[in-house]
């Protein structure tokens, strides 16, 4: 599952890909992540919430399984 969600990561935009590594990894908000990469707070969590469904759709059944 692991490697799955690492490729699932390398898939997205960078922008999406870089708020997710930002937020889950790093332990940034989505404000914190809005003003690191100077973008207005929406964009920041549409970013967010869009990564985040796009590895739903390619990891997410895989995950199901799993558990």
């Amino acid at each position: 599952v692991r490697g799955r969600v690492r490729d699932a990561l390398r898939s997205l935009p960078a922008p999406q890909r870089e708020a997710l590594v930002l937020a889950y990894w790093g332990g940034l908000t989505a404000d914190e992540i809005a003003r690191r990469a100077d973008v207005p707070l929406g964009t920041a969590k549409s970013r967010i919430r869009l990564g985040l469904a796009k590895l739903r759709e390619q990891v997410g059944p895989e995950l199901e399984l799993a558990a």
